[in-house]
């Protein structure tokens, strides 16, 4: 094998490994995250043997990793010759990325602050300032979620442009 050609695949290993991680704390499983990674580095769409061979994966972790990523429109199935069902990426990294901050907010941060912010039956009042700094500390949070989400997709704002701005 060519010298570049070992580079490009340690690369993409360390890519596909990497963001395996990231999948994983971000509750989606290594396997989906894997997987998904190795659809970004595909030229073209890949059937789920050519997943399971790429990934070292069996065809039955595959399958529902694929069913996940599917869920959350990270990947669409397409045919290919005959029965065959070819998978190919639905949205970019950043895209991908937006989506889960997005579902990230909604199903845990915005709850959690409405849970928070019932403090009236709490009569400690050390307690009740606590939660009340609580309260800011995550609708901070949602605040620079939120404006991440929308920097992310300003037309007008390269990430040249974002870059100049945070310093």
């Amino acid at each position: 094998m060519a010298k570049g050609t070992q580079k490009i695949e340690d690369i993409e290993k360390s890519f596909i490994d990497r963001t395996g991680k990231i999948s994983k704390q971000w509750g989606l499983g290594e396997p989906a995250g894997r997987v998904w990674a190795t659809l970004l580095f595909a030229d073209t769409p890949l059937s789920q043997r050519q997943i399971a061979k790429k990934t070292g994966y069996s065809l039955s972790l595959v399958s529902p990793s694929l069913k996940i990523l599917n869920k959350l429109n990270m990947v669409k199935p397409i045919r290919g010759k005959g029965k065959e069902k070819l998978y190919e990426l639905a949205v970019s990294f950043i895209e991908a990325f937006n989506g889960l901050i997005k579902s990230f907010l909604e199903q845990d941060v915005k709850p959690l602050i409405k849970q928070l912010e019932d403090v009236s039956e709490v009569k400690d009042i050390n307690k009740r300032k606590k939660l009340v700094k609580l309260v800011k500390e995550y609708k901070s949070l949602e605040m620079y979620l939120s404006l991440f989400n929308k920097m992310m997709f300003m037309k007008k704002i390269t990430a040249d442009k974002v870059n100049k701005l945070i310093g």
